[in-house]
């Protein structure tokens, strides 16, 4: 089962967000929080695999603390407010659902996060995934050989080794959703790169070894950060 937390001091809405998620057998609740101090404190002693929070609480903007939390969960933002949906996403969370909730937008969201979460657990047996191509048409698409994939209005190249293409119609979020977190990055609203396969990177682009050059977009600036303090060495 994946467990989870809640952030969310509005009583009524902490009592409707648990009523729908009782529902679903495949997750279990740890604690829930009004505040984010309260959840830092947890979050440093418990293992957790999914938060569900407000953006706005009573000690402050989620966000913000958000991008400096090490180790984190995987996140389900619930707001009123639907402007903090952009910086949401570039905090890698995995859905946004404005307030009231919907049972169905919410129903997607926890499929989202249990594709991703056994994904995740289970990423070290898994060595490649199928896209579709064609009508009835897949293609077996090894990680280790998936270089970039790059968003073209509704549809995705992904660059492969060998100077090999694919084009899928498949959107850039939900594909991300589908790979090892630990070696694909978005550095670009239109733009994911495998770290194994980088040249040379800085705050501004990430050249790879196919001598693709991709700019990194300005929201996507602690994602470099991350890869850095993830790889560099201090020797």
């Amino acid at each position: 089962m994946i467990s989870y937390v809640i952030l969310e001091d509005e009583v009524s809405d902490l009592k409707t967000l648990r009523s729908y998620l009782k529902s679903d057998s495949r997750f279990f609740e740890k604690d829930s929080f009004c505040r984010i101090d309260q959840f830092d404190a947890f979050h440093k002693q418990h293992r957790v695999d999914l938060v569900f929070a407000d953006v706005k609480l009573s000690d402050g903007n989620l966000l913000t603390h958000w991008a400096k939390l090490h180790n984190r969960p995987e996140l389900i933002l619930i707001s009123s407010f639907p402007q903090y949906a952009l910086p949401a996403f570039a905090n890698e969370a995995l859905h946004f659902i404005t307030k009231p909730i919907k049972p169905e937008i919410l129903y997607t969201a926890l499929e989202r996060a249990h594709r991703k979460i056994h994904l995740k657990i289970n990423q070290k047996e898994l060595t490649f995934f199928f896209v579709q191509s064609g009508k009835n048409k897949y293609n077996r698409v090894a990680f280790d050989e998936l270089i970039s994939i790059a968003a073209e209005g509704e549809y995705l190249r992904l660059h492969l080794t060998e100077d090999r293409e694919i084009l899928v119609f498949k959107r850039l979020k939900s594909l991300l959703s589908e790979l090892p977190i630990s070696e694909f990055k978005q550095i670009h609203r239109s733009y994911i790169i495998n770290i194994n396969h980088i040249d040379s990177i800085d705050f501004h682009e990430v050249e790879m070894r196919n001598k693709q050059i991709f700019a990194v977009g300005k929201t996507y600036k602690s994602v470099i950060q991350d890869i850095l303090q993830g790889n560099t060495t201090t020797l």
